[in-house]
């Protein structure tokens, strides 16, 4: 009997275990090859599973210490069959090449029958009190 590998749907669940200790190669199994992620403030969208990881490869490099925390989530049917969007609510820190940061952030995460599709970023630096 051979088993099969069932990768994980996406979640606002494996998006928090996720960023409690980030590590890449984990995200393949949930992005679908064709996914488009829109970070704030790059002027082109990430385009590509490769693309898609390569940037949070990069940013996990540049912020070791990069940890993000869910405060409250929600998840609504998106308008074709199989579709979801997730909404994250967030907080994170992290120490940058301009030194240590606190933010807050809100990511639509649209998905097809568990893949994520498409990933809008936002998120504004706040005071760290």
């Amino acid at each position: 009997m051979t088993a099969t590998h069932t990768p994980p749907k996406f979640s606002a669940d494996i998006w928090a275990a996720f960023w409690a200790a980030p590590d890449p190669s984990l995200i393949q199994d949930i992005l679908a090859d064709d996914v488009v992620g829109y970070w704030q403030g790059d002027p082109t969208p990430v385009r590509g599973r490769e693309a898609y990881v390569g940037k949070i490869t990069e940013l996990v490099a540049t912020i070791p210490d990069l940890r993000l925390q869910l405060v409250d989530s929600a998840t609504v049917p998106g308008s074709a069959a199989g579709e979801q969007l997730v909404f994250l609510h967030y907080t994170g820190q992290g120490t940058g090449p301009d030194g240590r940061f606190v933010i807050r952030g809100l990511d639509r995460v649209r998905t097809r029958d568990g893949v994520v599709v498409e990933n809008v970023i936002r998120y504004d630096e706040v005071d760290a009190a």
